[in-house]
């Protein structure tokens, strides 16, 4: 039986001038964790763990506290790792939503592990089969701008197959409604528009909020309040036809499970890198389906991040769409490893063993670390 030999994570970062404005920022820089685990006989899986503007504090937990305390555990045992890591760094004495994140990254890379060292893509040792699944466009993209410029950008993505895309708020509730009404006055209801706020909308303004809403006849608002805002979600649920999406800044399924238990949102957007893996993330998924709600992940920056994204959303019955990201400049979308095309607006999971990516590991050293946030 193999063993776990060595967990290493670094922070990496590539500069975007440029980027796109959005509510918790301008992007400056991408940045991702990269996590590498080496079995004792030579087998090397590859996870991403998400930045939380922080990556170099994520690789710090990874490398000196939950990477340790997994050397010599059977890599095959996923669900062991995850609730000892649980208990040991989440549950009790834990640096909270950073290891959360980190165990993300440490389990994918697992799961990369379990699929090549049995020959099989991660979606078959899940019992998923490989599809087309809808993409949307998404990621760092169709940011705060004039509406003449936000229409020439969805056109552009128009030409490449995508017809949903993600708007962003959270500006100011003026501009906000003059965007979205701009936009979909400008495309009718050719084009499938949703609309994410990161958290930036207040209780106060649900009325204003479900203007825009309708207004934009949006297939879903997406994170209108902060995480802990379950009054304001229920509120906003209350007042508009317009489905709410969260999920991405919930970390595991005990986060979700008032949101999803009340049905205070239609689309759950966990995110692979973020809130536990691969182990937890079908958890959420399957807790969605029991409440008969859809799946839509939220992606992180890298190629893993997607491919990880994909294999799950070939397993889960509630599975609804996936989120691309379309940003001009993403280093670990591009060159970390092949990129995973999206042709007509669908994506289908890699074929290869375990995540099916084959990393280029001199990327650690040509995008070493930026510090600062990655959102100015």
């Amino acid at each position: 039986m193999t063993r776990i030999k060595s967990v290493q994570a670094f922070a990496l970062s590539c500069p975007t001038p440029g980027g796109a404005t959005f509510a918790v920022g301008r992007s400056a820089k991408r940045d991702m964790v990269l996590v590498r685990i080496e079995t004792q006989d030579g087998i090397v899986g590859y996870g991403e763990a998400h930045h939380a503007q922080t990556p170099s504090t994520i690789a710090a937990f990874i490398n000196d506290a939950l990477g340790p305390s997994i050397v010599g555990m059977d890599p095959h045992g996923t669900e062991a790792i995850w609730d000892r890591s649980y208990r040991r760094y989440i549950a009790t004495h834990g640096p909270g939503a950073a290891a959360v994140i980190g165990l993300s990254g440490v389990d994918l890379a697992l799961w990369d592990i379990k699929g090549k060292d049995l020959g099989q893509p991660v979606y078959k040792l899940l019992g998923g089969k490989r599809r087309p699944i809808p993409a949307y466009a998404g990621g760092i993209s169709l940011g705060f701008q004039p509406v003449e410029d936000l229409t020439a950008e969805i056109e552009r993505y128009v030409t490449q197959g995508y017809n949903f895309m993600k708007l962003r708020v959270g500006d100011t509730l003026e501009k906000d409604l003059q965007r979205v009404a701009g936009v979909r006055a400008a495309f009718g209801d050719t084009i499938v528009f949703a609309a994410d706020a990161g958290t930036r909308y207040r209780t106060a303004d649900v009325h204003r909020i479900a203007e825009i809403c309708e207004a934009g006849r949006l297939a879903w608002l997406e994170e209108p309040f902060t995480p802990d805002n379950l009054p304001g979600y229920r509120r906003l649920r209350d007042i508009t036809s317009t489905p709410l999406a969260a999920g991405e800044n919930h970390f595991t399924r005990h986060e979700l499970r008032a949101l999803i238990s009340e049905q205070v949102i239609q689309f759950v957007q966990a995110d692979c890198c973020k809130t536990g893996g691969i182990t937890e993330i079908l958890k959420i998924a399957a807790l969605a389906g029991a409440w008969h709600l859809q799946f839509a992940p939220h992606t992180s920056a890298s190629v893993l991040s997607t491919a990880a994204s994909t294999h799950v959303l070939s397993v889960a019955p509630n599975a609804f769409i996936y989120e691309a990201d379309v940003s001009a400049i993403n280093a670990f979308r591009d060159e970390l490893g092949s990129p995973i095309e999206i042709v007509d607006g669908m994506i289908s999971a890699p074929e290869g063993p375990g995540l099916g990516i084959e990393v280029d590991e001199s990327l650690i050293g040509k995008y070493p670390f930026i510090p600062g946030a990655s959102y100015q």
